[in-house]
Order: C-alpha cells, then sequence, then structure tokens
C-alpha cells in the first residue's frame, strides 16, 4: 500500500513543479516591474544627488564603509576606476543612472529578456548597494522580481518584437512555483513574527501605527472613538498574513486571499505613505497568484498577449 501512495505523492509533486506552462505571467511580472522601477526612477529623480550621490545625505565614505556589501560592487568602485581619467563622481553617477533608465526600458521592451533583466538586476543591486540605509523593503522585493526573471524567457508576450506563441515549459512552472513558495515564507515568516508583538496580539499595533506622525499620511485620530475597529484591521492583518500559505493554494479561497493582500498593500501605501512598497508587493503578489496562466488565452485574443 505504500509503494502506491508514495508514487502518487511523486507524481503529485511532479506535476505541481514541473507540468509545462506558460511564459506569461513571467511577461507581466517584466512589464510591471520595469515601469515600477521607471516611475520609482522619476519620482527620486529631484533627490538622486542627495540619496545616492558622493556628498548627499550620507556621503560615499561613510557609507562604503558602514552599509556595503563588500564583496560585491557599488557605484563608487565605479568612480574609483573612472576617477584617473578625468571623470567626476556625479557624472559617475548620471552615467550609471542613464545606462539603469535605459537596461530598464531594454527589459519593458521584451528585448532579450533574459539578459537584460540580469543586467538590470546586477545595476539595481549596485545602486542600493552604494546606499542601502535608504532601502527600506521595496528595493529587497524590486530585486526579487528581478531575479526570477533572469531564468525564464518573458520576451514572447507583451514584447516589442513579434514572436510566435511558445510551447508551454516546465521551467516556467518551475521557477513560478519557486516564487509562490517565496511568497508564502515571506507571509508566514512577517505574519509568526508579528504574533510574536504585544501590540499585535493584544490589537493595538495598527493604530499605533496610524497615530504615529511618522508613518501616517492622514489623520485617523478617530479611530480612537471606535477602538474595536482599530483592533479587527489589526487582528486582519495578522490572519491574513499567517494564514496566506495556506488558503492562497486553494482555488476557492484564492481569490479572496489574493484581493485581501492587494487591499492590504494599497493600504499600506494610503496609510502610511509607503506607495512604492504597496505597489511592488501588489504586482509580485498578481503575476504569482492572479491566475494569469488561466486568463493567457483570453488575454492574447483582446491583443495583449503580443505588441507587434
Amino acid at each position: 500500500m505504500s509503494r502506491p501512495a508514495h508514487a502518487a505523492a511523486w507524481q503529485a509533486a511532479d506535476r505541481f513543479f514541473f507540468a509545462p506552462a506558460s511564459t506569461f505571467p513571467f511577461a507581466v511580472l517584466r512589464v510591471a516591474i520595469s515601469l515600477f522601477i521607471l516611475l520609482q526612477l522619476g519620482w527620486l529623480l529631484p533627490a538622486w544627488d542627495y540619496l545616492y550621490g558622493s556628498e548627499g545625505y550620507i556621503e560615499w565614505f561613510i557609507s562604503n564603509d558602514l552599509f556595503r556589501v563588500r564583496a560585491l560592487l557599488n557605484i563608487v568602485d565605479l568612480a574609483d576606476a573612472l576617477g584617473p581619467y578625468g571623470i567626476s563622481d556625479q557624472q559617475v553617477l548620471y552615467g550609471f543612472t542613464a545606462g539603469y533608465a535605459l537596461a530598464a526600458l531594454g527589459l519593458l521592451s521584451g528585448w532579450h529578456s533574459r539578459w537584460l533583466a540580469a543586467l538590470v538586476c546586477l545595476l539595481h543591486f549596485m545602486l542600493n548597494n552604494t546606499a542601502l540605509i535608504f532601502g527600506y523593503g521595496v528595493e529587497s522585493f524590486t530585486h526579487v522580481g528581478l531575479f526570477y526573471l533572469i531564468f525564464v524567457p518573458s520576451g514572447d508576450y507583451l514584447s516589442v518584437v513579434s514572436r510566435p506563441a511558445p510551447a508551454p515549459s516546465a521551467v516556467a512552472n518551475f521557477v513560478l512555483r519557486i516564487l509562490q513558495l517565496h511568497l508564502c515564507l515571506v507571509y508566514f515568516n512577517a505574519g509568526i513574527a508579528k504574533l510574536g508583538g504585544t501590540d499585535w496580539r493584544q490589537g493595538e499595533a495598527v493604530w499605533y501605527t496610524l497615530a504615529n506622525t511618522n508613518y501616517g499620511t492622514l489623520r485617523m485620530y478617530w479611530l480612537a472613538q471606535v477602538p474595536l475597529l482599530a483592533r479587527l484591521c489589526t487582528w486582519w492583518v495578522l490572519l491574513i498574513e499567517t494564514l496566506y500559505p495556506v488558503f492562497i493554494w486553494w482555488g476557492r479561497t484564492r481569490p479572496f486571499w489574493l484581493a485581501n493582500i492587494i487591499v492590504l498593500h494599497l493600504s499600506i501605501g494610503l496609510f502610511m505613505g509607503l506607495y512604492m512598497f504597496g505597489l511592488v508587493m501588489l504586482i509580485i503578489n498578481v503575476a504569482a497568484f492572479g491566475g494569469l496562466r488561466a486568463r493567457q488565452p483570453a488575454l492574447a485574443a483582446a491583443g495583449l498577449a503580443v505588441i507587434k
């Protein structure tokens, strides 16, 4: 009896990880992450020198000693290499930024998508390795999205290059499953970590966050008059995050759980001012669990699968 059960379990695992699947979800991820990077770049550009320049809020000689991953490159290394040729730190930063924007545009186009995903991923890491202190989660998950795009060709859909629809790929399914499991670990860890905090268990964390002028972007002091609502919101966050790995897989509960995750991240952007973090998490969740593989034929019929 054990052998058939073992064989059935092995077959189920094989289907789960290696059944051929469309690369369309990664095309959606590619387009969304590329647009997100360009949007973030445009948003931060007025303060770019202050954030990443050699004489910014934290000067290079400080950030290079305290915050960088020493085994990996950053913009300071690039400036040190080009300095002897008369190229200033500011010119290096501007040249790097232009290259970063062009690489993101290339990734958006779908041209040589895996190579450009690797290039954007490297440039994105170099940028954050220069001023890591300015990252607050959004950079980590942008990097996650770029990292997964390295392993799957995503330029066959939503691309400026007209190509025939590719055959389903076992690699695409495997990488998507790993991304999905990655998200499950992220949310479960976040939920369990919150459960360790007294404020979360007592239902006070949301109120403290919204009443904190460092985070709260809207005047939510009226919540003090309805403490039950604040508690319910706090416990809702705990429930949605901790049970994410359970209910995001089941077809009947997935739309509800995904909708709640989207509401959670929209709320983080709206009420805490972490707009970019909320947006990048929304992008990754929709690409991973939005049912894009099933909807791809309908989207293709609508003319969205390949931009000619």
